[in-house]
Formats: structure tokens, C-alpha cells, sequence
């Protein structure tokens, strides 16, 4: 029995199921479909995208362990355990990419190479859903980041110091900004300090990607 993954399951599936539904709803309502969840963990988000209809999901994270789990819980979703940098996949696979607090425990550069690998597998018309955590912004989200800090400190150093940086240059808004993603829809969540946004990729990096593909060397 994988207890890390009951574990997990077991302390984030009451707080996140509202933020999981909202995710999956936009989805399944703009039709992104097949959709790629990075660093997707137990799969708990992966499931509620693929719903009981077993709409085309793919799960990707670099801990087998936990992969296990996810297999065990939705057999029917593909899982592939690979490196968020350097994704296992075609240009232009997915009509989106879903990555949910899995940015500010990287390094800045490890980071930027994993979105620009969620823009390289984008369709043009593609989607990208972020979450994760915002300087606080209300009465109500700074006692949110108080109890996120402290659990925060607890995942290590490594990931405390990484997450630091993250809201010290601005959190999820300023990280959209850099990386040229314009938020076209947004839910902010006062008692976890987070936000959650479906994003587009902008001209520039279209335009980027669409010749990135052109000059790939034909195999024939």
C-alpha cells in the first residue's frame, strides 16, 4: 500500500476539491481536450478532468512511487514518468497543459524550462492552467500565507528558499508576465494565498513556436 500517496490524497483532497472542480469545468467547457497534467502527483486533478466519461488525459510526474499510486487509482489514464524540462512528447500534442503548484519549488530555471516545454507541446489555440501562490493581497489571504510559510518550511530547505523567490519576484501574476502568458480567466483563493489561472501563450511565442517547428529537419 503507497501511504505517501494516501497521505497526500488524504490532506489535500477537502481543500483542493472546489479548486479541482473549477479547473476541470473550464476544460470540459472550452473542450481542451487531450490535456497534459504536469507534475500531476497522485492524480487526483488528472481524474477530475477525465471525469466519469474518460475524457483524454495525460499525467506526467517524475516520481514513480507516486505514479504508482495514480495507476492503481484511474488505470485508464496513461502515466508517464518523465522530467517536466524535457517532456516526452511532439510540438503541438495538446490543447492543454495543466500545472498546479509545482512552479515556485523550482529553481528559476528550472522553471522557465518547464514552460517553455508546456508552450512547445501547446497547440496554438491551446490553453495553459496555472496554480500556485500569490503575495498576499487581503486581511483574509495573509493569514493564508502565514499557515502556507509555515507548512512551507516543512518540505525542506531547498523548497522553502525556492518558493521565496518566487513570491519575491512576484508570485504567479509576475511569472505570467515574464514568460509572456495572458490571463483569460482567474479565481484567487484568499486562504491558501494562491491563484488560479487559464492562460493564453502570447503572439511572440506562437510565432516563436511556429518556426521552432518549421525548422525541424524533415526524417524522410
Amino acid at each position: 500500500m503507497n501511504w505517501r500517496g494516501l497521505s497526500y490524497d488524504a490532506i489535500l483532497n477537502t481543500p483542493l476539491r472546489g479548486v479541482r472542480r473549477w479547473i476541470a469545468r473550464r476544460v470540459a467547457k472550452n473542450d481542451l481536450f487531450p490535456v497534459l497534467d504536469i507534475c500531476c502527483g497522485t492524480g487526483a486533478q488528472a481524474r477530475g478532468i477525465a471525469g466519469a466519461e474518460g475524457r483524454a488525459v495525460v499525467g506526467l510526474d517524475l516520481d514513480l512511487k507516486i505514479l504508482g499510486y495514480a495507476r492503481a487509482r484511474s488505470s485508464a489514464i496513461p502515466y508517464v514518468c518523465a522530467d517536466a524540462s524535457s517532456l516526452p512528447f511532439r510540438d503541438l500534442s495538446f490543447k492543454c497543459v495543466v500545472i498546479t503548484f509545482a512552479l515556485h519549488d523550482k529553481s528559476p530555471e528550472a522553471r522557465t524550462r518547464m514552460i517553455e516545454e508546456a508552450v512547445r507541446v501547446l497547440t496554438p489555440s491551446g490553453r495553459i492552467i496555472l496554480l500556485d501562490f500569490e503575495n498576499p493581497w487581503s486581511p483574509r489571504s495573509r493569514v493564508g500565507n502565514f499557515f502556507v510559510t509555515a507548512i512551507e518550511r516543512l518540505a525542506g530547505r531547498e523548497h522553502f528558499e525556492n518558493g521565496r523567490q518566487f513570491l519575491s519576484k512576484g508570485g504567479l501574476r509576475a511569472f505570467l508576465r515574464d514568460h509572456g502568458l495572458r490571463a483569460l480567466d482567474r479565481r484567487e483563493v484568499e486562504t491558501g494565498s494562491f491563484g488560479i489561472v487559464v492562460a493564453s501563450v502570447s503572439r511572440e511565442l506562437k510565432r516563436a513556436k511556429k518556426v521552432s517547428v518549421l525548422a525541424v529537419p524533415s526524417s524522410d
